[in-house]
């Protein structure tokens, strides 16, 4: 966990937002550039492209703001990355962020 922490102390402030389409409507996410590279590199290890991955994740997720819900994905991964190998069906964001 203080290898998480000291991470995510590290993460830039800036932001960078980025428009997908879901479902035939154009959606945006706004996270910090460390959040897109973690989803780039998600998306290849599983075999999809980037816009796949958002739509999967604004679909099953889109209960809260996109951009939260990428974030909580991106960690929710990485915590299962020491788990048995699943794949993105099996991934559940943590809430460890308040609403």
């Amino acid at each position: 966990m203080q290898n998480l922490l000291r991470i995510l102390a590290q993460i830039s402030c800036e932001q960078r937002r980025r428009e997908f389409n879901v479902g035939g409507w154009r959606v945006s996410a706004c996270v910090s550039q460390e959040c897109w590279e973690a989803l780039e590199d998600i998306s290849s290890q599983q075999g999809v492209c980037l816009e796949t991955l958002v739509a999967d994740v604004a679909r099953r997720y889109g209960r809260r703001r996109l951009s939260r819900e990428l974030d909580l994905f991106v960690i929710s991964y990485y915590q299962s990355a020491s788990l048995p190998p699943c794949g993105l069906r099996d991934v559940e964001p943590v809430n460890l962020l308040p609403c």
